[in-house]
This record gives structure tokens, C-alpha cells and sequence, in this order.
């Protein structure tokens, strides 16, 4: 096996070719599954010198530091143990034993008087071919403001292809055969966490750790907490379900859809899961078919109006993506509509705050109210917004109509093939007129002080985070309503 230069200059050939025999419990107790090495891979190794979506952020001003290190270990396929039903409670055994080595991203604050005491360990997100932080794109804000740790897992084969494809040299060494391994990878990501912190968190004391995955990783993350409970338990606090849909995702490969087609989480779950929805979520990715009520380890929530993603995560994801290659600079995410302005990047921060709340003082996030449903459609008010659900002020005060609705624009200028995949996905926000807002609010005083009551109940209810609101009222303000 020839090793990266990087690792044959730092002296790491030992290291590389030893493996630690620290024995955890994993898969419903049918393995036992060794502690995964660690190695950091030096800031400037390979050509381009820099991490794969490294963050643009300026992290030293946040008092924060940026690393990656190599994660290899051993890890299992597994198939089904019997039959698997809708209620979740799914039993695995051993197909084949295989090597892996990937990559974890981390991002901590390098003084631990400045450490919240939790780690949010993500699944990245692979349906675009490559790794994507989604969460992190989400909740930087909250994350960096409060002091979290942040750790970034490669646990598919699409995301280690691109690293490879994208420098060969700084990740040439990798091995993830198949997404099998994905479930004892993120497992031993979380393990590495706790038993290895002094080198991956450089010691900061933990509290606890959120595992944490948005669209195709909450899929994965489903089975995950299903066929893997014991080992979810061992290893993280609480977890937190983005996006997912009404299905889970299959023991081996790919981001399909596996069966039962029907994927409740299990009534005997024990760990803290918080699951997010959005509008689109739950009725055109199906996820109201799963709907479950709320238990002692189980919350869901749902955001009308908002739909799989937004044009903030966009905002927030593309520079990142532009900047890593440089050829997308001259695609145009040319959608039909204007993108989806639902902030639901405030609840997915409210979402990390309840549940570190939940760990650390075992004060459980609050219940959502469900987005109302009748005669299989949506029932909507009089602007066009869909009624129940999280009431974010954008719904309480309206100055626009938010759903799903978005398409590619064909026989427009842009790339087809990337809006016809992307635009479905980042829904629509339609303001309205000006005669409009003029009868809906007769002066910006008016306006404003609406908009201040509506916040000030989504604070009080636990949807919105107190400096999340201080911004939103910033914005209202200045907003030139009507």
C-alpha cells in the first residue's frame, strides 16, 4: 500500500499500519466492532493544501480552529435478521468484514472556556455526489455563537470518491469499498469522539454528542437508530432527524430507499431524537405517512411554509462549492421562481439548542403542533400559507405567500441539468403587492408591532432563539412594509 507523501514526511508509517483493540458493542450486539485510528492530516498536505469544503468562514475570529484527520478502522456489512416491519424495530447480523479509512472534518473553539460542552458529529450529505455540511451551512451561526464542536463525517462512497477525484494526493489513501460500512463508520466517528478527544477535540470537556443528518443522511440516520440501537445508544446523546422522509435508506449501497416502505422510529428507542420537517417534507416527500406522537425520546417538529431547502442554505452553500471548483462559478441556479425565504435555519437552531438542553439538563425540546392536513392537501389560509405547524412570524405577519412549488426554467439561460435537479427542492416565496400590504397593514408601525408579537410567542414557545430574534425584529424594521 503506498502511503500520501503527507503521511510518509510526518513519520505517521507505524501509525498508519496499527489498529487499537478497544472493544465496544455494536448492532444489536452482534459484533464487536474496535475502536477506529486517528490520525490529523497536516493542514497544507496535497496540491490544493486545504480540506475539502473547508469552511470560508474566518474561524480565527471566532476563536475557533479547523482540522482533518484520517479515520481507518474495520467495519461490517450487515444484512437483514429476519424480517423487517414499519415499526422499526429491525434486527442485523454479519454479511462481511472490511478496512475502511476516511476523513473526519473538525471544527472546535480552541478555548474550552468557550466550549457549550457538546460535539454535533454530521453524516455529510451525499446526494450531490460529493460531501455537503448541511448543517453546519444551517447553523454556523448558532454553533460558533454558543461554542459547539463541530465534527464532519465521510461515511459514504460518493463523498470519498470526490475527495480523491478532487486531490488525489492528500486523499489518495482513503478506502470505503461500499456505503455498508457507513453505519460501524459513523459508530466509530463518535466513539473516536469521546475515547480519542484530547487529539481530535484537543481535550475539551464533553457533555454529550449529537449525531446529526439532513435529507439523504436523516434517511440513513433512520435505519441507523433502527437496526443499530445499541450501538446509536452507546455512542450518542441525542440525534437529530432533517429532512427525512417517510422510508429508510438500505444496509449496503447507494441513497435509495430500502424497505419496509414505511419506517417509523421504534417504540423502544433510547436515544434523545429530535426530527425536523418542513412543509415539503412532509407531504411531498411523504413523511406524514410516519407521523408518530411524540414520546419520553422522540419529538418531531414542522414548519409550514418551508420547503426542503432554501435560499439561505443556498446563500450560504454555494460560494463554498464555487470556491472548491471553480467551474460551477459560471452555472446559474436559474429557477422558475424565486427561492423558498421561510428562516428555517432558525428552527434548525432552536432544534440544536432543545436538544442540547435535553442532554445536558434533561429538559426535552416542546411539543410542535402538526401542519394541518385535510382531504389530502394541505389546508392553507387566505395568503396561500399552510395552516398548524411551527408559527414563525413570517406566517403570523405574511408579507408573501411560501410553499414548494419551484422547477427548473427551461428555455432560459442557466444549466438544465443542475436546475432541473436543484429547483424542485428549494421552493418558492411570492410576495405580495403593494395594495396588498397597504390593507394587511396601514403604516411600518403597524407592521412592526405585529411582527414583535408574533416573535415574541415563537421565543415563548421554544421555536425561536433569543438572538435569532433580536435579528429577525432587525429585519422587520428595515423591511419596507408597506
Amino acid at each position: 500500500m503506498q502511503l500520501p507523501k503527507w503521511m510518509r514526511a510526518s513519520g505517521c508509517r507505524l501509525a498508519w499500519l496499527m489498529t487499537s483493540f478497544i472493544i465496544i458493542v455494536s448492532a444489536n450486539a452482534v459484533a464487536a466492532v474496535p475502536d477506529a485510528l486517528v490520525v490529523e492530516i497536516p493542514q497544507d498536505a496535497g496540491i490544493k493544501q486545504r480540506p475539502f469544503i473547508s469552511s470560508p468562514l474566518n474561524l480565527n475570529e471566532y476563536g475557533y480552529v479547523e482540522q482533518e484527520f484520517m479515520m481507518s478502522g474495520t467495519g461490517h456489512y450487515y444484512e437483514q435478521d429476519g424480517r423487517w416491519r414499519s415499526d422499526g424495530k429491525w434486527a442485523v447480523k454479519i454479511e462481511a468484514e472490511r478496512d475502511y479509512a476516511t476523513r473526519l472534518l473538525v471544527r472546535r473553539p480552541l478555548d474550552p472556556e468557550k466550549f457549550n460542552g457538546i460535539v454535533v458529529v454530521e453524516w455529510f450529505n451525499n446526494t450531490g455526489f460529493m460531501d455537503v455540511d448541511v448543517i453546519w451551512a444551517q447553523s454556523h451561526t448558532e454553533l460558533l455563537r454558543e461554542g459547539y464542536a463541530w465534527v464532519g463525517v465521510t461515511a459514504q462512497w460518493l463523498g470519498m470518491n470526490m475527495l480523491k477525484s478532487w486531490d488525489e494526493e492528500r486523499y489518495g489513501d482513503l478506502r470505503l469499498p461500499n456505503d455498508g460500512l457507513s453505519y460501524d463508520i459513523f459508530s466509530q466517528a463518535g466513539r473516536a469522539v469521546r475515547v480519542q478527544n484530547e487529539r481530535i477535540l484537543g481535550g475539551l470537556p464533553i457533555k454529550g454528542i449529537i449525531g446529526a443528518g439532513e435529507s439523504q443522511s436523516a434517511i440513513r440516520l433512520t435505519t441507523y437508530v433502527n437496526a443499530f440501537q445499541d450501538a446509536a445508544a452507546e455512542v450518542y446523546d441525542a440525534i437529530l432527524l432533517y429532512s427525512r422522509f417517510f422510508a429508510a435508506s438500505p444496509l449496503k449501497a447507494g441513497i435509495t430507499l430500502a424497505s419496509p416502505s414505511r419506517a417509523f422510529i421504534r417504540d423502544d428507542n433510547k436515544v434523545k431524537i429530535l426530527q425536523f420537517e418542513t412543509e415539503q417534507d412532509v407531504f411531498m416527500f411523504l413523511f406524514r405517512l410516519v407521523r408518530q406522537d411524540d414520546n419520553e425520546y422522540l419529538r418531531t417538529w414542522e414548519l409550514p411554509g418551508a420547503s426542503h431547502y432554501d435560499e439561505y442554505g443556498v446563500t450560504t452553500l454555494l460560494p463554498q462549492y464555487q470556491r472548491d471548483f471553480p467551474a460551477l462559478s459560471n452555472i446559474a441556479l436559474d429557477c422558475r421562481n424565486s427561492l423558498n425565504q421561510i428562516p428555517q435555519h432558525y428552527v434548525v437552531n432552536a432544534a440544536l439548542s432543545g436538544l442540547s438542553r435535553w442532554v445536558i439538563n434533561g429538559e426535552p425540546p416542546p411539543h410542535s403542533p402538526r401542519i394541518e392536513y385535510k382531504f389530502w392537501q394541505v389546508v392553507r389560509d387566505e395568503h396561500g400559507n399552510a395552516m398548524g405547524g411551527i408559527r414563525l412570524p413570517e406566517l403570523e405577519v405574511p408579507t408573501a405567500t411560501h410553499n414548494y412549488a419551484n422547477y427548473g426554467a427551461l428555455g432560459r439561460e442557466g444549466n438544465f441539468l443542475v436546475n432541473s435537479f436543484a429547483c424542485p427542492f428549494l421552493g418558492n416565496t411570492v410576495p405580495f403587492d403593494q395594495d396588498k400590504l397597504q390593507r394587511l397593514y396601514p403604516s411600518h408601525e403597524d407592521y412592526v408591532m405585529k411582527y414583535i408579537e408574533a416573535a415574541d410567542a415563537a421565543v415563548e414557545a421554544g421555536f425561536l432563539l433569543s438572538a435569532d430574534y433580536d435579528e429577525a425584529v432587525a429585519k422587520a424594521q428595515a423591511a419596507g412594509v408597506p
